[in-house]
């Protein structure tokens, strides 16, 4: 993705041009039921306009990334919930988003599955994703976050680092 040019984008004077180069995958998400997974993010790459010479690639690499490769001939609907997950991720791999936006991504995922999501999502941020996840589940946030906002009721409590955020709570019970 060209993170170069998302940066020199105004969201208030040009929010579809702002818009393709974000990714939102919402904490729990419809699938469709009959479907396969590639004919799933088949679907969604003819949503975002790739070609069809270009969108075998680009599903096979989701696939990869998000390790669901075994699962492409699979019904969605008899997925697991962390393979749901990592589906959705594989979504928005489809446009390749410079910035993510992932909401309690691993909400309701068993412990192996948490660790698999997060592996994922750190190569990710190796490959240059930048990434916003709203999580209640700090120990989640630590190995994949460089900056925390607190929020509570509307209000922000805290921004700054992981151990900052750390110190701040030992002192403060």
């Amino acid at each position: 993705s060209n993170g170069s040019a998302f940066h020199n984008l105004d969201p208030a004077k040009d929010p579809l041009a702002v818009r393709r180069h974000v990714g939102y995958m919402p904490d729990f998400f419809g699938v469709y039921e009959g479907i396969t997974s590639t004919e799933y993010l088949e679907f969604f790459a003819r949503a975002y306009k790739i070609s069809a010479h270009h969108r075998e690639l680009v599903i096979k690499e989701a696939l990869e990334t998000t390790r669901l490769t075994h699962l492409q001939e699979n019904l969605v609907d008899g997925l697991s919930r962390g393979q749901k997950q990592r589906l959705g991720l594989a979504r928005l791999l489809m446009h390749d988003p410079a910035l993510f936006l992932l909401d309690e991504p691993a909400a309701g995922l068993d412990p192996r599955a948490r660790v698999e999501l997060r592996d994922i999502l750190k190569g990710l941020q190796q490959r240059g994703k930048a990434m916003i996840v709203s999580s209640h589940i700090l120990s989640e946030l630590a190995e994949l976050c460089d900056a925390v906002t607190i929020i509570d009721r509307g209000k922000v409590k805290y921004t700054g680092t992981m151990s900052g955020l750390l110190l701040t709570s030992d002192e403060h019970p």
